[in-house]
């Protein structure tokens, strides 16, 4: 299952998640994709807001305040401020990365210069309880921005191995100005991974 998973001190930190989680044999063969959201019609059909706690915020479909295609740049935004946001969805079929390469990517903009909130997804086992979703459910991966006053502007890129969450050792700054910025996630099968933003090493 993929999930949306962070919190918001302010109202316009758009999660315009297009969330692609891909498998690919080698670079030249052609990928498998397992999940690929754009949030057009029907999207609150296929995602499952958590109801673990009641004051959970809520998401709500749009372009944001600048964009340059009013249907094609829908994105989720959080709505309200101080809230944390909890939402899944189902991968269509079980897969594995064994022995290949798992691919991660999503987008994210942040309309307004954000003092403290996280805009990253977590990759969970198949058996989550979705409506029972939240912070301490355990998951596979954890990736994308987080952001908390000066100090803390890193990508979170952590791994779950035998009931532990890994955390990289490497400091990933992330970005925090008002533009849309592409996050990937690459792991590879040699137990190495590397992460882009705007399709640069970083």
């Amino acid at each position: 299952k993929a999930a949306l998973d962070g919190r918001s001190s302010k109202p316009s930190n758009m999660l315009t998640i297009a969330v692609l989680c891909c498998l690919a044999v080698s670079i030249i063969a052609e990928p498998t994709v397992y999940f690929k959201e754009d949030f057009s019609d029907g999207w609150e059909d296929r995602w499952v807001q958590s109801e673990h706690k009641d004051d959970y915020g809520k998401f709500v479909l749009s372009h944001g305040k600048f964009y340059g295609d009013a249907e094609k740049d829908n994105g989720i935004q959080t709505s309200q401020d101080a809230r944390f946001y909890g939402l899944s969805a189902k991968f269509e079929q079980s897969f594995s990365n064994e022995g290949k390469t798992l691919v991660v990517q999503f987008s994210v903009k942040h309309e307004q210069n954000i003092d403290c909130g996280g805009g990253y997804v977590k990759v969970f086992p198949s058996d989550l309880d979705q409506k029972n979703m939240h912070g301490e459910s355990p998951y596979n991966i954890m990736f994308g921005p987080d952001i908390c006053g000066p100090g803390t502007k890193k990508v979170h890129v952590i791994f779950a191995y035998k009931g532990k969450n890994l955390l990289v050792k490497k400091d990933i700054r992330c970005k925090d100005d008002v533009f849309s910025h592409l996050y990937t996630l690459i792991v590879r099968s040699d137990n190495t991974y590397e992460v882009k933003i705007d399709n640069k090493k970083a």
